[in-house]
């Protein structure tokens, strides 16, 4: 990519149709363009039921389509967008050198940590039981 195309601005690339660095994070860029369009596709929904009661039932259809249509753009060209591309392209890079637990390793550190939260429960219990009985005696809680 020359520096000029690096380095346009957000709008001029929402209406590029162009790939940017085409064969680099494709995981990332894909994950994250679908959650985008995601998000768009239910706020149409949500907004053809909540919002658009009472129009006429031709733009009950056609402006969620169309919102739902340019949200599904906006998210194919953000993940395209140089900056944001780079930057996913850039968080597989990272995601690929972490060391992820095995199955038995991954049971053991979640025993670990239901039995420490069980542990902390029961403490703070008894630490409460103490601490009313104690303001109880001395007349700080009357009940």
């Amino acid at each position: 990519m020359s520096k000029s195309k690096s380095s346009s601005g957000l709008l001029a690339e929402m209406f590029s149709a162009s790939l940017y660095k085409r064969a680099q994070g494709q995981q990332v860029r894909q994950v994250t363009g679908l959650a985008i369009a995601a998000v768009f596709i239910v706020a149409a929904w949500t907004m053809k039921i909540n919002m658009l009661n009472g129009l006429d039932p031709n733009l009950q259809l056609i402006i969620p389509t169309v919102v739902g249509a340019l949200g599904c753009w906006f998210a194919y060209r953000i993940v395209n967008y140089p900056r944001a591309a780079d930057f996913l392209i850039a968080v597989q890079g990272e995601m690929e050198k972490v060391s992820w637990p095995t199955w038995p390793q991954l049971w053991r550190a979640t025993i670990v940590v239901l039995v420490v939260m069980v542990f902390l429960a029961v403490a703070l219990f008894a630490f409460d039981v103490v601490w009313q009985f104690l303001f109880r005696q001395v007349g700080f809680l009357k009940v």
